[in-house]
């Protein structure tokens, strides 16, 4: 694969819900080099006063992970057939936010790649993540360290790890 790599990878499991249910977004920063989770947390839309707000929030984010220099890795967002009938009249504020994302990040010059939540949920469970090192398994619950962390994280993770091992998608 051709692909510029960075040692570090910010990889979004994005909700750009704010007004249709109040989305959380995972992120998670990966060290490539080292294989080990630098950073990780997630942006609450019930943090902020608006949509706009929540949004930026995003951008914030990125602005304070820029010193690592990582290229970003977001969940896409696929509209599935499955799934079409539960979407009817909503206004895709995650796709929305996706774009917002991307948008920043190529006036940035920032590398950025999309990768579908199928590809990566099926690769990396959180067994495997468990047994390579990543998370740690309590009761039923999932720890980076001694932190608690979401579905939300966790789905970030997977991107990272899967972007670290595999590159882009095709």
């Amino acid at each position: 694969m051709n692909v510029k790599r960075s040692r570090y990878i910010l990889a979004i499991d994005p909700s750009g819900n704010y007004k249709e249910g109040k989305g959380i977004t995972g992120w998670c920063l990966l060290d490539t080099l080292t294989k080990k989770i630098v950073k990780f947390g997630y942006i609450s839309a019930e943090m902020y006063p608006n949509q706009y707000a929540y949004w930026d929030a995003h951008i914030t984010l990125i602005d304070s992970l820029s010193g690592y220099a990582p290229a970003i890795v977001v969940e896409d967002y696929l509209l599935y057939g499955n799934r079409a009938t539960n979407q009817i009249n909503s206004r895709f504020e995650t796709p929305q936010l996706i774009g917002i994302i991307k948008y920043e990040c190529y006036k940035r010059g920032i590398l950025t790649y999309l990768q579908t939540a199928v590809s990566v949920k099926r690769r990396w469970n959180n067994d495997i993540l468990v047994r390579k090192g990543y998370l740690n398994k309590k009761g039923r619950g999932y720890y980076i360290g001694r932190v608690l962390v979401s579905d939300h994280i966790q789905d970030a993770l997977r991107h990272a790890v899967h972007f670290a091992t595999f590159g882009k998608e095709k």
